[in-house]
């Protein structure tokens, strides 16, 4: 074995591994995580709504509470898994409903984007307009939080922080306001604000679910 794959197991070694069942139902809570069913379309129009409404008004509070209950989350958690397992189902699907809820969020934030047409973009618009490495960063490892304490019942109760911590929602709320303001820069940036967090998620996730053993052999679970 080379050295790094060393390395790597007595890291993971630190941690407590999941026994067989656990690792089952971790797989069974994910998929069903990430399923386009009416509650998921429900919470997307509300979040996005909400979110919509407090970018147009720049209030911070409303934003957050956007970001609190938007359920895009467990699809990308369930990808990160996914991944982990070599999953192309779960994998497909998973992606296939964060798709789904970008969607209904996009057009559920155009129509606000109209009827607010008149509105100047507020403080919450335009920091929503903007990408670094920074916003990278915290979705890497807001992936990562949301992983762990979706694999760790104990710690379950940190998922709301994260949810607050990673941006998912107000982008995608930004690109459809932004659009009817005539704000194309903004909406563009807040494009790639949000793929950048999508794509984070999904590998700051794996990454933990690797460290956690989360893994399928050829066998069934390792």
């Amino acid at each position: 074995m080379p050295p790094g794959g060393i390395g790597f197991k007595k890291i993971t070694s630190l941690f407590p591994n999941l026994t067989r069942d656990e690792r089952l139902d971790l797989v069974q809570q994910l998929e069903k995580n990430s399923q386009a069913n009416i509650d998921f379309i429900m919470m997307m129009v509300l979040s996005t709504s909400l979110a919509s409404l407090g970018l147009l008004a720049d209030s911070t509070a409303v934003v957050i509470g956007a970001m609190l209950v938007a359920p895009l989350m467990g699809p990308l958690i369930a990808a990160g898994l996914a991944l982990v397992q070599a999953n192309l189902t779960l994998f497909r699907r998973s992606l296939a409903v964060t798709a789904i809820g970008l969607g209904i969020g996009f057009f559920s934030a155009l129509l606000f984007g109209a009827l607010g047409s008149g509105y100047e973009p507020t403080l919450e618009i335009e920091a929503r307009g903007k990408a670094d490495f920074l916003d990278l960063g915290i979705a890497f490892f807001s992936g990562m939080t949301a992983a762990y304490a979706t694999g760790r019942s104990n710690v379950m109760t940190t998922l709301a922080g994260v949810a607050i911590a990673a941006a998912l929602v107000p982008p995608l709320a930004v690109v459809g306001i932004a659009i009817p303001h005539g704000s194309p820069l903004i909406s563009f940036n807040a494009v790639v604000l949000l793929i950048t967090n999508l794509v984070a998620i999904i590998i700051g996730a794996a990454v933990v679910f690797r460290i956690l053993n989360v893994q399928v052999s050829l066998h069934g679970f390792s």
